[in-house]
């Protein structure tokens, strides 16, 4: 029994020997292959996410209340008409955008939305000190007055937040 044991610790190294001769180059070749996968992906992915950044960028400047009253905004309307106006195309600009969060983070996503929501909020509250059947440029002098008086903003917030992101992502 004894001469069992004595046996059994060299055979037992020999094994364990070969075993981490045979499985380090499996290992290295198994990274090396993982590596180069991972550099295809991302010269697929990367322009894919790139364009979702870029997507959404715009998607921030048009529905900023400077750019979204300029193009929007027509002489003949009442506030009313350009409170539903100014609020279906900035519903249809982030349904038209809303894929592009699967290629963002959740923080830039949420910023996203949180932009959208204040603009949506901006519009409505403005919209509150005017009377309906007012001229729409009344309601766009409060909304843009509302806008201006405010340096920092979701939207710039949410573009700073993406550009960092696209900074991580090319570096």
């Amino acid at each position: 029994m004894n001469y069992f044991f004595l046996m059994l610790i060299p055979c037992a190294s020999v094994v364990l020997v070969a075993y981490w001769l045979i499985n380090k180059p499996i290992k290295i070749e198994k990274m090396k292959f993982q590596n180069e996968l991972d550099k295809a992906n991302a010269k697929i992915v990367t322009p894919v996410k790139l364009s979702a950044y870029e997507r959404l960028v715009l998607f921030l400047e048009r529905t900023s209340p400077n750019e979204i009253l300029n193009r929007e905004m027509q002489p003949e309307m009442s506030a009313f008409e350009l409170q539903m106006r100014l609020l279906r195309v900035v519903r249809e600009e982030f349904e038209h955008n809303v894929s592009q969060q699967i290629y963002v983070s959740k923080a830039a996503w949420q910023a996203v939305i949180e932009t959208k929501n204040s603009v949506v909020q901006l519009i409505n509250i403005c919209a509150t000190q005017v009377n309906p059947n007012d001229k729409a440029m009344n309601l766009a002098q409060i909304i843009i007055q509302t806008y201006n008086s405010t340096n920092e903003t979701a939207a710039k917030n949410a573009v700073e937040l993406l550009k960092s992101e696209i900074g991580r992502l090319l570096n």
